[in-house]
């Protein structure tokens, strides 16, 4: 007999998608009562106080004056994770020098499940916030670091992460036809760079390289963002010079 709990499959635990929508609602909201939560979620308000407990009890979720939080033990798991990834260790000194000669946001991603992961980013003297946080899963052909990886794919790969998750819009300069992103992934395998134009936060540019292994593989992207009115042509040229020495140093250093 089929398990109450087994999906349509027999492999899905129903109490586990459960517990993982109610983190992933916290983590949208930052702090909320069980009502809300409930609410939000169209399950029993008693339900979600069962599942609220037992998260506190194992320390995942923090209780404070009557609403819920999730709590930092999953900054010491995103850590843990990133920190056992070879190429993050590789990347991490060069990094910090290259925001120390430009100024600027350098920043490194990789792909997992067809998304850009934002694995380590760090802010230069002269750089902007533009509110990118470490652990950000965004679609690839939003940002330079998107495009870089998704460059690093085959076309029949791409066509179907598309086919998945469609091209959604963040900007007017967002690409959003099939046709036009597989051009420009075109342009990137053959340059070995990306730039991006305003295509995930009006008034930011980017540009990134990828990071190889030994058999020349793509593990990761890295990038520089910068403000438009200072990321002129000449910039990004130089920008990508940078980028490219680095990335040198960074893929023997993973390799050896």
């Amino acid at each position: 007999m089929k398990s109450d709990n087994a999906g349509s499959s027999g492999q899905r635990i129903n109490a586990l998608i459960k517990c993982f929508n109610i983190i992933e609602e916290l983590k949208e909201r930052g702090s909320v009562g069980v009502s809300d939560l409930a609410a939000a979620l169209d399950m029993p308000t008693s339900t979600v106080y069962v599942y609220l407990q037992t998260l506190e009890e194992l320390e995942y979720v923090i209780a404070d004056q009557g609403e819920y939080r999730l709590s930092l033990r999953f900054l010491d798991i995103g850590c843990r994770v990133r920190n056992r990834l070879d190429v993050f260790s590789a990347a991490r000194h060069e990094m910090i020098d290259l925001s120390q000669e430009t100024g600027e946001t350098v920043g490194i991603g990789v792909v997992e499940n067809g998304k850009r992961v934002e694995l380590w980013q760090i802010e230069g003297e002269d750089a902007i916030n533009d509110k990118i946080h470490v652990g950000e899963h965004t679609y690839l052909h939003w940002t330079s670091l998107g495009k870089t990886l998704l460059a690093s794919l085959s076309d029949e790969e791409i066509d179907r992460i598309v086919d998945r998750q469609g091209l959604p819009k963040a900007t007017e300069n967002t690409i959003t036809d099939r046709a036009e992103l597989l051009e420009e992934v075109e342009q990137i395998r053959r340059q070995g760079f990306t730039i991006e134009d305003e295509e995930r936060k009006v008034g930011i540019r980017s540009v990134s390289v990828p990071l190889s292994d030994v058999d020349g593989n793509t593990v990761a992207a890295l990038g520089i963002n910068a403000p438009k009115n200072k990321m002129v042509p000449q910039r990004c040229d130089e920008y990508v010079s940078r980028l490219k020495r680095k990335a040198n140093v960074i893929s023997i250093r993973y390799n050896y």
